[in-house]
């Protein structure tokens, strides 16, 4: 095995067993911030909203990186039982578990706009 496919099998242990801890984490904050049903993922992309940007309170943040990175786990993050890491989104997870909603938020947005889903509504 050369050295570029132990770096690549390291890497992905390693986004392997983030997920593994934040899973039970991102879980119980898409449960209970979760308003969607069904099983159909969304399949337009809204714009965002014009006008000033509001400002969220942190349990407002919590509640809504839990709604994204529920519905990214749900519809794109898995094939089956299998959970296929994105290194961006593990990122962002991550940013949202530390309590980095600013870095978190914006990236899983971008990911789930990317893949035309209509984004929650925030509270």
């Amino acid at each position: 095995m050369t050295e570029q496919e132990l770096a690549g099998n390291t890497v992905a242990a390693q986004q392997r067993s983030m997920i593994r801890k934040l899973l039970p984490l991102l879980l119980a904050l898409a449960a209970a911030a979760c308003t969607r049903t069904g099983d159909t993922p969304p399949t337009t992309n809204a714009a965002p909203p014009a006008g000033p940007a509001r400002t969220y309170t942190k349990s407002e943040d919590r509640d809504y990186c839990g709604q994204l990175a529920g519905l990214y786990l749900r519809y794109e993050g898995s094939i089956g039982a299998r959970i296929i890491p994105n290194v961006n989104v593990t990122a962002a997870i991550n940013e949202c578990a530390k309590g980095n909603y600013a870095a978190g938020i914006p990236v899983l947005e971008r990911i789930l706009r990317d893949s035309d889903f209509t984004l929650p509504k925030r509270s």
